[in-house]
């Protein structure tokens, strides 16, 4: 039996000891300060909330409850909170001591490291904290509430070192949780970041053409293009192309792009709709994490593609969906560049 302190209490978070819990381990389930109804309501009735399942072999407490033993007894530690909670997260972890603790990362995103460069969320982490840990990163596609009912899931954990993914798989994998152990770290990390831009286009190639009859055809061309796309970035960055053509890459686009609030998105601007009348009126007070991350990345993905790092010629839809998201034009699908 394991014991997973896991710090996040939402969708992601929460979805991810189910597996875990069917094994017969024990949670800690940590809350936010964003998570506070979600604890009590699980303090109350063990009834998540947002999930709508009932939490077994779990203690819900918030993060001002944390106790240095709740560290010293967990055989993993789970970093189940968004990309824009990082930041609080290493405030919060700052406090106590995981030496030489195995973490676990479900949550997906980029970032500006010190040098200006487009970076992984888990060197940011492992910079940030003053001592040693492992960081092993979850990706591929998941869909929290499907995997809370326990409906198969196919998912990755990546490490460079595959015996400590081998090792944290055997705590999550059963008959609905099916893990392959990588150790493509960066490539895996930029696929799951990256997938939620590209889901953006091909969720415009579902409605752009369909003012008169649906089609089917532009969809799957762009979905190949996107890949390939996604496969060149990964590339650059010193990643390995198979992660852009396995569940990292092109399993994780397939389903983020047919559901989500990315996908969503794409099919307003297909519609000849602007970003920012969609994020005022149909999307309105939500977060699509694609149109977060171009923002977050405006700054160097410009440089790249200024200073050839990135050539439009070899990206025409990243270089396309940067344009359509910063400066508010109508979505074009660039078929002539592809």
């Amino acid at each position: 039996m394991a014991n997973l302190l896991v710090i996040g209490a939402g969708v992601m978070g929460t979805a991810i000891t189910v597996p875990a819990i069917k094994n017969g381990h024990d949670i800690t389930l940590v809350g936010t300060p964003l998570d506070k109804e979600i604890i009590e309501k699980i303090k109350t009735s063990k009834i998540h909330p947002n999930l709508n399942i009932k939490i077994e072999n779990t203690k819900a407490i918030n993060s001002e409850e944390l106790k240095q033993e709740d560290f010293d007894i967990a055989d993993v530690i789970v970093i189940g909170v968004s990309s824009q909670g990082i930041d609080w997260f290493l405030d919060l972890i700052k406090n106590f001591n995981a030496e030489n603790k195995n973490f676990l990362i479900v949550t997906k995103g980029l970032y500006i490291n010190d040098h200006g460069n487009i970076d992984i969320l888990p060197n940011k982490i492992i910079q940030n904290i003053p001592y040693h840990i492992n960081i092993t990163a979850v990706t591929g596609p998941c869909k929290a509430l499907e995997l809370a009912q326990r409906y198969i899931t196919n998912i990755c954990f990546i490490n460079q070192d595959i015996s400590v993914a081998d090792k944290l798989s055997k705590i999550f994998k059963n008959e609905f949780y099916v893990i392959e152990t990588l150790t493509d770290l960066v490539g895996g990390e930029f696929c799951a970041a990256l997938k939620n831009v590209f889901a953006i286009m091909v969720g415009g190639s579902q409605t752009y053409y369909n003012d008169k009859v649906k089609i089917y055809n532009p969809e799957s061309g762009i979905f190949s293009h996107c890949v390939k796309e996604l496969a060149h970035i990964v590339k650059l960055q010193k990643g390995e192309i198979s992660s852009a053509y396995g569940l990292p890459g092109l399993g994780d686009l397939h389903v983020t792009s047919g559901t989500g609030r990315n996908g969503t998105l794409g099919k307003y601007l297909g519609e000849g709709k602007l970003y920012s009348q969609v994020m005022s009126q149909e999307l309105k007070g939500q977060t699509v994490e694609g149109a977060q991350l171009i923002f977050d990345l405006k700054n160097d993905l410009i440089k790249k593609f200024k200073d050839g790092t990135f050539d439009k010629k070899s990206l025409p839809i990243f270089f396309e969906l940067i344009e359509v998201i910063t400066d508010d034009k109508k979505l074009t699908i660039p078929w002539e560049k592809l």
